[in-house]
C-alpha cells in the first residue's frame, strides 16, 4: 500500500493536467536568481487559500537547461500539509530545506554548485476539500564562481610579474656584488698584495718619475733658448759683423 500511495502522489499533478480540475493561481518569486557558488538559495511559492482547505501538496521540480534532460523536470521534493502540520514526502537534494504552510511553500538550498543551475517550479494541488492544481511561473537560478577561484585566476598575471621582477633584481645585486668584490681585490694595499707584484709597482714609480724629471728638463730647456732668441731680437742686429759674433759668443 505504501508503494501505491508514494506511485499516486508523484502521478497527481500529471493526472490533473490530463483530466483537469480547478486552476489555482500560484505566485513564485524571484523570477531569477544569481548565486555565487557555494552560497544558498532562496524561493517561495504562494496561492490563495479558503477555509476549508485540509490537505495541500507541493511538488518541487528542477528543469535542466541540458537537451538531455527530464523533459517533465526532476523531482526535488514533494512536501504535504495537512492538519496545521507538514510532511516531506520525498527530497532528491541533501542540503536543502522544504518549508511549507497553508498558504505559502519555501525551498531553501544551501551550499550551491554549478549543478544546481537551472529553472525550479513549483507545482501545488489542493485535494481537499475541492481539487484545485496551479504551478509557479519558475526561478531561474544562476550559479556564479566564488570569489576565490576568480581571484586566484585574476592574480596570477601579477603573481607572474612579480616573480619576473624579483629574479631581475636578484641578477642585478648578484652582478653588483660580484663587481664589486672584483674591484675590491685589484686595490688591495701594498701590505697584502703579492712580493712579485709590490716590486713591480716600485719599478713603475720609478720609471713614472724619470719621465716625469725629463720632461721637466727638456721644458725648462725650451724655455731658456726661446728667452734668449726673444732678448736677442729685443737689442737688435748689430751694424758691425764682429760685434754680432760677438754678440753670439757671449
Amino acid at each position: 500500500m505504501a508503494r501505491s500511495s508514494d506511485l499516486f502522489i508523484l502521478t497527481l499533478p500529471l493526472y490533473w493536467q490530463v483530466f483537469g480540475g480547478a486552476g489555482l493561481r500560484v505566485t513564485q518569486t524571484p523570477g531569477t536568481l544569481s548565486v555565487t557558488e557555494g552560497g544558498n538559495a532562496n524561493i517561495t511559492c504562494s496561492w490563495d487559500t479558503e477555509y476549508e482547505d485540509e490537505r495541500i501538496r507541493v511538488w518541487w521540480k528542477l528543469y535542466y537547461e541540458s537537451p538531455r534532460a527530464a523533459p517533465n523536470g526532476t523531482v526535488l521534493a514533494n512536501v504535504m500539509w495537512a492538519n496545521n502540520k507538514s510532511e516531506v514526502r520525498v527530497t532528491s537534494r541533501d542540503q536543502s530545506d522544504y518549508r511549507l504552510m497553508k498558504d505559502k511553500a519555501e525551498l531553501w538550498l544551501f551550499s550551491v554548485n554549478k549543478s544546481d543551475a537551472g529553472t525550479y517550479i513549483c507545482e501545488v494541488t489542493i485535494d481537499k476539500p475541492e481539487l484545485r492544481f496551479g504551478k509557479g511561473t519558475g526561478t531561474i537560478l544562476y550559479v556564479t564562481d566564488s570569489p576565490s577561484s576568480t581571484e586566484s585566476t585574476t592574480d596570477f598575471p601579477k603573481v607572474a610579474y612579480l616573480a619576473v621582477f624579483v629574479i631581475i633584481a636578484a641578477v642585478i645585486s648578484l652582478g653588483y656584488f660580484l663587481y664589486k668584490r672584483k674591484k675590491k681585490a685589484n686595490i688591495l694595499p701594498l701590505h697584502q698584495r703579492a712580493p712579485e707584484a709590490v716590486e713591480l709597482n716600485e719599478m713603475q714609480e720609478n720609471m713614472n718619475d724619470r719621465e716625469e724629471s725629463s720632461s721637466s728638463d727638456s721644458v725648462q730647456w725650451a724655455i731658456s733658448t726661446l728667452y734668449e732668441s726673444c732678448n736677442y731680437f729685443a737689442m737688435g742686429t748689430p751694424q758691425n759683423p764682429e760685434d754680432y759674433v760677438y754678440s753670439l759668443a757671449k
